[in-house]
């Protein structure tokens, strides 16, 4: 189980190659809810990187900066098992 806070990190994949994602829990999404209602008011749909909005088990929202210039959020939602403790030093930026 995770807290909000929590910095984790999980491997995605897109077009063919995989990348490791880092961030922190931004929302516990209890089973049966929409996560949708956990995300911050105004957000852009750019910046929602995940597209099952109602599922039967407990997911988490992870809140990873785009770095760079940019200090826009993009928000995940990794299945809870793929969640790994992000413990290195790169975790302090929440770099993706």
């Amino acid at each position: 189980m995770w807290n909000i806070g929590d910095k984790v990190k999980w491997g995605s994949q897109a077009e063919g190659s995989e990348k490791e994602k880092r961030g922190t829990v931004h929302a516990i999404v209890p089973a049966g809810s929409y996560a949708r209602r956990y995300l911050p008011e105004g957000l852009a749909q750019s910046q929602k990187k995940f597209d099952t909005n109602h599922a039967e088990y407990t997911r988490y929202i992870i809140a990873v900066p785009r770095g760079g210039k940019s200090r826009k959020v993009d928000y995940y939602c990794p299945r809870a098992n793929q969640l790994q403790v992000d413990d290195s030093p790169e975790s302090e930026g929440n770099r993706t």
